[in-house]
């Protein structure tokens, strides 16, 4: 009888010192140098919105696979903050897919989003509302890998300012 009126004082000793102990350890896992910090947090500006095949969106002639050459209105700011927030504010590509492989492609009108960030891996993740985009670090770029043929993307780099 004794048992049973103690056993859940000793479930919710257990409770608490496992929760206690995973919580410490995700806080280990989130906290980032200054240096680190200093790295990821500041403004990225789209530098490249690569699709495949190449397009001549602005018909000079010269297809590329960068639409951000073809198309001047396609731009994007990325703002990551020292409190793990962030903000975006981007025009995008908007493709259509015709027939036999064309696509017609334009800009969307702009749209913003925000949400919160963290750093795992040489990964900057991006969440907003369930959703997360996984962006590489690599030196002074972010890069989001969709890594399809259009209607899809390749790749989206920005550049830190």
């Amino acid at each position: 009888m004794k048992l049973r009126k103690l056993l859940p004082c000793f479930l919710a000793l257990a409770f608490l010192i496992v929760s206690c102990s995973s919580s410490s350890d995700d806080d280990e896992d989130i906290q980032l140098s200054q240096e680190q910090l200093d790295a990821i947090t500041g403004t990225w500006i789209l530098s490249s919105y690569e699709v495949s095949p190449a397009q001549d969106v602005n018909n000079d002639g010269t297809a590329s696979e960068n639409l951000v050459l073809e198309l001047p209105c396609l731009t994007g700011t990325i703002i990551l903050r020292e409190d793990f927030t962030w903000s975006i504010t981007s025009v995008s590509p908007n493709v259509t897919e015709i027939t036999g492989g064309n696509f017609g492609i334009s800009c969307d009108p702009a749209s913003a989003a925000a949400g919160d960030w963290l750093f795992l891996n040489n990964e900057v993740v991006l969440s907003v509302t369930g959703n997360a985009d996984v962006y590489e670090l690599s030196g002074d770029q972010l890069t989001l890998n969709g890594g399809m043929d259009l209607p899809g993307f390749r790749r989206i780099v920005y550049q830190k300012q």
